[in-house]
């Protein structure tokens, strides 16, 4: 035939690329869109599924090669092209080494893609099955390197372990494996993997560094855990008073959960305000975040610190002077201590309560329900109360 049709003479630059070793499969996805652009389907109809399964062209490894392992069946290109590589060893000791040797220059590429076909190429040495217990080590330690530089760091240590099991004195499997473990942070691994190396190489001052180091950042993550421990017995110690202070004093709290029945219980129940909470103070005084509602102005203040033997008249004096400034919402000057009193707006009955008694009476004699882990006043203006 003197000449190609068009459409087939597409295919010399794409047969081209395939005979070059480095081309990708991204590479070749151009001529491949111009291909089908002119309605050519050169692989049949799943020719970019087929394509993306080619060993030349893989986006990324398959996860059962990783694990060192190539099912024939599944991948059967990738087994054969791996055949097709080592064809020519006679015997399992050279084709290992060859793998080994292939899988070298695929790592030394310092690529993640270079990384995994590394794996798949010691891999297969290792399924040779070549009984050389030096050649095999080395295989595993490389695997282990390889699979460390993409992140699997417990897999490498897996293959440290394997490495270490046909050679014991393999240092070299020893330190990568202790990379891996301060990759995990896993301190108490560290110092069982330096033990080990040191039986090898008793001087080794690699391992002595990292040992002592080790010992160091130990001592330390058990000096913090023992602060940690202490926090929290003195967390729990407050807590159980605080809700022992509460107890003793009878106070009602509301609980949602428990569909509005009043016990004091759960701590959760008492602290629920998160404009502040309640404390218990060293004299044994409890301190309350206490919120006053204006209903005339829609709107309220919070005080966050009303120490329970405090009465109401302490704090409205401070806020509502006689000849003092008004609040920005009393453009009037309405309120002023002398022309309002509290009010307890309960679930059956309002109140209304002494300015001069103490939170804590207050809370015990009005039989006052806590809610939302604060006492709630009404403060409202004399003459607009007695009117209504």
């Amino acid at each position: 035939m003197s000449e190609l049709y068009p459409p087939y003479s597409a295919l010399i630059p794409l047969l081209r690329m395939f005979d070059d070793s480095d081309c990708t499969y991204e590479e070749a996805r151009p001529i491949m869109d111009a291909l089908e652009k002119v309605g050519l389907e050169p692989f049949g109809k799943d020719w970019r599924k087929d394509m993306a399964m080619h060993p030349l062209f893989m986006d990324e490894v398959p996860q059962e090669v990783l694990d060192g392992e190539v099912d024939r069946k599944k991948w059967p290109l990738l087994a054969s092209h791996l055949d097709m590589m080592y064809d020519d060893e006679d015997d399992l000791v050279g084709s290992a080494r060859s793998y080994k040797e292939d899988g070298n220059r695929e790592y030394a590429k310092a690529t993640r893609e270079g990384y995994y076909k590394a794996i798949i190429s010691y891999s297969e040495g290792l399924s040779k099955e070549c009984k050389d217990s030096a050649l095999d080590s080395q295989l595993y330690c490389n695997r282990a390197a390889a699979q460390f530089c993409i992140g699997n760091y417990r897999r490498a240590t897996q293959d440290c372990e394997k490495a270490l099991k046909l050679n014991p004195g393999y240092l070299k499997a020893i330190n990568r494996a202790i990379q891996c473990q301060l990759k995990l942070g896993k301190t108490d691994e560290v110092l069982e993997w330096c033990e080990r190396g040191l039986t090898v190489d008793a001087n080794n001052s690699e391992l002595l560094s990292i040992k002592d180091t080790a010992v160091k950042k130990r001592m330390k993550d058990q000096r913090d855990e023992r602060k940690r421990n202490v926090a929290e017995r003195r967390k729990r110690d407050v807590e159980r008073n605080l809700l022992d202070a509460i107890k003793e004093r009878k106070l009602n709290i509301y609980l949602p959960e428990k569909e509005g029945s009043r016990d004091t219980r759960t701590l959760e129940s008492v602290m629920a305000c998160e404009c502040g909470k309640v404390t218990l103070g060293k004299d044994k005084v409890l301190t309350w975040p206490v919120k006053l509602i204006y209903p005339e102005f829609q709107t309220s203040d919070l005080i966050k610190y009303f120490r329970e033997e405090d009465c109401l008249a302490d704090h409205l004096r401070v806020m509502f002077p006689p000849e003092g400034e008004s609040p920005p919402w009393d453009s009037e000057g309405l309120y002023t201590f002398d022309k309002i009193t509290a009010i307890y707006d309960g679930e059956k009955r309002k109140v209304e309560l002494s300015l001069t008694d103490s939170l804590l009476t207050l809370l015990q004699v009005n039989d006052i329900v806590i809610s939302a882990g604060m006492p709630t006043f009404e403060i409202h203006r004399k003459d607009r109360l007695t009117g209504s």
